[in-house]
């Protein structure tokens, strides 16, 4: 083979056409695109133009100048074709570069006639087998859509009886369910609004039950407490008054002391003044010193005593009040247990304020507040008042 044929033969073109013959042949146009069928022809075409190429040109009339023209733009053609075949473009959008290739082409020797026309003739026969095929594929789907529409026709008027008997089932259902459900909703109700009649009419009897016995021990505890607060102020009173006669009796102890202490005192210095009377000496009474001396042991021995002896009247006065006072509070409770509320509770105040507060044991000793009798006889003079206040209006 020569140079001229075994370049023209090996051509990496050739490849190309081959793969864009494989990709043209995988694609599946909708017959109704005129576009896109339009476009399928003419790129048909041009594939049988360059396959007669292959077939029928001589190899020395074709330099590999002119050959790598045209792989330059088979090469394109292809990439474009095979975002076609990926649905990522149209087939009349490589319609462009298709011109790009038969103006490639151009540069070529032209066929001789008879091998033009034979060329021609095979691109017919190619897009008429190709239409034919396509027609035939079209109409096998469009009688498979037909029968796929009736199957689903019949699929549908069945489903349409059956949803048709499905709603008239559940309308009836939801009747005869509306009709048990608001039998059976009333006579809960009914059951409950008696039943919570029947709790709410033993919850009231339980409850005045509670109430009375809640009133019963209110009036008990409050007797109780009664009693407590006159056991703690009689206690208090009890304790207190111990105290008042504990004093009263230390303070009569005391006084007995003072009083036995004044009388020995006392005897005693009359004693030495007796004594020195019936025992005088010539001598010892010549010396004035000595006489003045006695004396005045003597005078201070009775001033002792008078000393010890008022000490001890004093106590004895400390003592009554504070007797006194000891029997004023074991026995004030019971004394003015019988009177008004509010008089005893004056009578308390006078006396809690004499005895605890000013200190007065032993009866008032100043006139700066009036007396008890006269304090109970303006409260009687004053609740009148308000007593004829009130019934006149």
């Amino acid at each position: 083979m020569t140079l001229w044929s075994d370049r023209f033969r090996s051509h990496p073109l050739w490849g190309e056409v081959d793969r864009a013959r494989a990709t043209i042949n995988a694609l599946s146009i909708d017959p109704s695109d005129i576009a896109s069928m339009e476009a399928l022809v003419y790129v048909g075409a041009v594939i049988e133009l360059l396959e007669r190429r292959r077939d029928e040109s001589d190899p020395l009339e074709v330099t590999p100048t002119m050959l790598a023209a045209v792989h330059t733009q088979a090469s394109n053609w292809n990439q474009s074709l095979d975002q076609v075949a990926a649905e990522a473009s149209v087939l009349s959008g490589v319609v462009g570069q298709t011109d790009g290739i038969v103006d490639s082409l151009a540069s070529w020797p032209p066929l001789k006639p008879a091998k033009y026309l034979s060329g021609i003739q095979s691109s017919i026969d190619s897009f008429a087998t190709k239409s034919s095929t396509a027609l035939a594929v079209v109409a096998g789907e469009v009688e498979s859509l037909s029968s796929q529409l009736e199957a689903l026709q019949a699929i549908e008027d069945k489903l349409s009886a059956a949803v048709e008997a499905e709603r008239q089932r559940i309308s009836e259902a939801i009747a005869a369910f509306s009709a048990d459900s608001t039998s059976a909703v009333t006579a809960a109700l009914e059951n409950q609004e008696k039943a919570f009649q029947e709790r709410l009419d033993a919850w009231s009897e339980a409850d005045l039950e509670h109430r009375d016995t809640a009133n019963a021990s209110l009036d008990m505890l409050a007797k109780h407490e009664e009693s407590a607060r006159k056991t703690v102020h009689a206690t208090t009173a009890w304790t207190v008054a111990t105290d008042y006669g504990k004093y009263a009796r230390n303070k009569s102890v005391s006084a007995w002391l003072c009083d036995i202490s004044a009388a020995i005192v006392g005897a005693a210095g009359v004693g030495a003044i007796l004594w020195h009377l019936f025992t005088m000496d010539s001598q010892a009474d010549a010396n004035i010193g000595l006489s003045l001396t006695r004396l005045a042991a003597s005078l201070g021995a009775l001033g002792v005593a008078a000393l010890l002896g008022r000490r001890g009247a004093q106590h004895h006065r400390e003592a009554r009040a504070a007797k006194r006072t000891d029997l004023a509070l074991r026995k004030v409770g019971p004394f003015i247990a019988d009177l008004p509320e509010d008089e005893q509770q004056l009578i308390v105040e006078e006396f809690t304020d004499r005895v605890f507060i000013r200190g007065e044991l032993d009866g008032p000793q100043s006139d700066s507040r009036p007396a008890l009798v006269q304090l109970i006889n303006d409260m009687r003079k004053r609740k009148a008042a308000e007593a004829k206040a009130t019934s006149e209006e």
